[in-house]
C-alpha cells in the first residue's frame, strides 16, 4: 500500500510539473526529471509532430546502435497511428546524456532495445507525437506501468497542444504572414529589449534599413501576385544573408530593417555590402521574364552615431537609406549627420 501511495504521489508531482510547463523544452524536462521515480529504463523518447523532432534523453552509457533502435521505433510506432508516412530523413535528433537513476547503471555497448513502452500522445482524436521508455532488459515493463504511463502522456499531450495553439497565436502576432519574416510589431519589441542592453553596456548595434529599388514598376507591370513572389524571394536572401544572431523584419510594403547586435561598422557594412551584391546578381523569375533588381541600404550604429533613444536610431537608418536613394540606388551609405541630410535636401 505504500509503495502505491507512493507512485501516486510521483505521479500527481509529475503531472503538475508538466502542466506547469510553457515550452516544449520544459515539457520534456519535467517528464524525464520525474519518471526515474516511477519506472526503470535507460532512454526516454519525445517525438512531437509539430517540429518533426525527437526529444532523446538516454543513460550516459547508451551506445549509438541502442539510440538508431530506439530512433527507428519510436518512429515505427508513431507511423502506425499516423494519417501520413512519416520520413525518417525529415525528423531531427535531440539527444542528451544524463544519469537517468540513482544508482550507477552501465548499458553494454552491444545492447539491444528489449523492452518499451511506445504510446501516442493524442488529444481530440489528433495524434501529435509519441512518447517512449526504452530498454535494453527484456519484460522490464508491466500493465501497472502501462496505466501510470498512459496518464503521463494523456498529461504532456494536453500540455503540447495548449503550447502549439499558443505557439500559433504567437507567430501570428510576430511574423509576417507573406515573407515569414518577423513583422513591425516583433521589431519594435526586439530593438526596444536591444538598445536598453547596450545604452546600459555601451555594447556595438547596428541598424540597416532596406528598400527594394523602383519595386512599384514591379507591381504596376506585373501585377501583386508577381511582386509579392519577389518580396517572399528578398525575404529569403535577406534570412540567409545574416547571421544567426540577427533578427529580420518586413518594415511595411517593399522595405525592411535588420537588427545587428554587437556588430560595429565593419561587420554591419559587410553585411549590408553582400546583401546588396546578392540581391543585384540574382535573376528573379516575375511572369515569363528573369528581372534583375536592386535594393538600396542605409545604416546606423551605436554608439558611433550617438542615438539617444531606439527610436533616433531607426530615424538616423532611415536618414541613410534616403541618402542611398537620392544618391543612385543600389548602393550602402551610413547615417552621416543631420547636416549632409539637409543639405541634400536643399
Amino acid at each position: 500500500m505504500r509503495f502505491v501511495v507512493k507512485n501516486l504521489n510521483v505521479l500527481r508531482s509529475t503531472i503538475s510539473s508538466i502542466s506547469t510547463s510553457f515550452e516544449i523544452k520544459e515539457i520534456v524536462e519535467a517528464a524525464v526529471t520525474n519518471l526515474p521515480n516511477l519506472f526503470k529504463f535507460v532512454s526516454f523518447g519525445v517525438f512531437w509532430k509539430e517540429g518533426r523532432t525527437i526529444y532523446l534523453f538516454e543513460e550516459e552509457s547508451c551506445p549509438p546502435s541502442f539510440r538508431q533502435e530506439v530512433v527507428q521505433n519510436t518512429i515505427k510506432v508513431c507511423s502506425l497511428f499516423d494519417e501520413e508516412p512519416i520520413d525518417p530523413q525529415q525528423v531531427s535528433l535531440r539527444v542528451e546524456k544524463r544519469k537517468m537513476s540513482s544508482t550507477p547503471v552501465r548499458v553494454p555497448a552491444q545492447a539491444r532495445l528489449k523492452s518499451h513502452l511506445t504510446l501516442p500522445l493524442a488529444v481530440e482524436g489528433e495524434i501529435i507525437g509519441c512518447i517512449s521508455l526504452n530498454s535494453d532488459k527484456p519484460n522490464v515493463f508491466e500493465a501497472p506501468d502501462l496505466q501510470f504511463f498512459s496518464v503521463i502522456g494523456y498529461q504532456m499531450a494536453a500540455t503540447l497542444k495548449h503550447f502549439q495553439r499558443f505557439s500559433s497565436v504567437k507567430d501570428m502576432a510576430t511574423y509576417d504572414t507573406l515573407t515569414s519574416l518577423h513583422n513591425r510589431r516583433y521589431f519594435d519589441e526586439r530593438l526596444a529589449l536591444e538598445t536598453q542592453k547596450v545604452f546600459r553596456s555601451g555594447a556595438p548595434l547596428s541598424l540597416i534599413m532596406l528598400d527594394i529599388d523602383h519595386f512599384k514598376k514591379v507591381n504596376d507591370t506585373f501585377g501583386h501576385t508577381e511582386g509579392d513572389k519577389v518580396l517572399r524571394e528578398i525575404s529569403y536572401l535577406l534570412r540567409t544573408s545574416v547571421r544567426k544572431k540577427d533578427v529580420v523584419a518586413r518594415y511595411g510594403g517593399e522595405e525592411f530593417v535588420l537588427i545587428l547586435p554587437d556588430a560595429g561598422a565593419e561587420e554591419s557594412q559587410a553585411i549590408a555590402e553582400r546583401i546588396r551584391r546578392t540581391v543585384e546578381k540574382k535573376p528573379f523569375d516575375v511572369g515569363a521574364i528573369q528581372l534583375k533588381l536592386t535594393v538600396s541600404l542605409g545604416i546606423s550604429r551605436f554608439p558611433d552615431d550617438r542615438p539617444g533613444s531606439k527610436e533616433e536610431l531607426v530615424r538616423m537608418a532611415d536618414l541613410a537609406l534616403y541618402d542611398a536613394k537620392r544618391g543612385g540606388r543600389n548602393q550602402v551609405c551610413n547615417f552621416q549627420g543631420e547636416q549632409r541630410t539637409k543639405e541634400a535636401e536643399g
